[in-house]
This record gives C-alpha cells, sequence and structure tokens, in this order.
C-alpha cells in the first residue's frame, strides 16, 4: 500500500477528481488492470530456467513450469528441460533432509508433546 500512496502522492489534484469520478462510475476497472499487470510479471519470472538461467523460449514444448507452495503463497518455477527439473528435485530433496533433521516441532494443535521430525 505503500507505494500504491506514493503513486497517488504523484497525481495532481485534477487527475485524483478525475480517478475519484471513474472509481464512481464503475468505468475504470481497477480488478482488470491489476491482473494484467500479475500476469505480465508471471511472463517475466517464467523467462529464465531457475536451474541453469537460460533463457526459455515461450513456445517450446520442452519447456516446464512448476506450481508449488501454500494455495496463498504459490510459487513458480520455470525449467529449460528434464535434467534441470530433475536437479532441482534433488536440490530441494536435499534441503527437505538436512531441514528435517535439524527441526524438531513442539506441540501439535491440542497442545500436546510431539517430537516428530518435520519432513
Amino acid at each position: 500500500m505503500y507505494r500504491f500512496t506514493k503513486f497517488l502522492n504523484t497525481l495532481e489534484h485534477y487527475e485524483l477528481v478525475r480517478l475519484k469520478k471513474e472509481l464512481e462510475k464503475g468505468t475504470l476497472d481497477v480488478e482488470k488492470e491489476i491482473l494484467g499487470q500479475i500476469k505480465e510479471h508471471e511472463k517475466k519470472h517464467s523467462a529464465f530456467c531457475v536451474t541453469c538461467s537460460n533463457t526459455l523460449d515461450r513456445y517450446n514444448a520442452n519447456n516446464y513450469t512448476l506450481l508449488f507452495g501454500p494455495e496463498d503463497f504459490m510459487k513458480k518455477a520455470s525449467f529449460c528441460g528434464l535434467d534441470c527439473l530433475e536437479y532441482f528435485f534433488i536440490k530441494l530433496k536435499q534441503m527437505k533432509k538436512s531441514a528435517g533433521k535439524s527441526e524438531i516441532s513442539g506441540t501439535n494443535s491440542v497442545g500436546e508433546k510431539n517430537t516428530e521430525k518435520i519432513e
């Protein structure tokens, strides 16, 4: 919201009044503009392989994209081939194993003691 406030501070008075009128009339589709900008950002993020940093050709059938993470904080990773995707999974498994060895959970949702390793 800070950037939005900063953006509003750059507008002149007549631009703010016009923006307010368009919002009240419903002629300004803010949601559509925001979704368009999100799609543009997603295209930029998928332009490079996350493993080897090669530039991806959007029309190549050998590119792979992986969506992972919780629904409200989804991550997107693109790969130029199966070898890079496989390397990513190997490193991800190694990270999970090393994190699982050092982390121990404290209590479960009921509040009972739980000493299982987190995997």
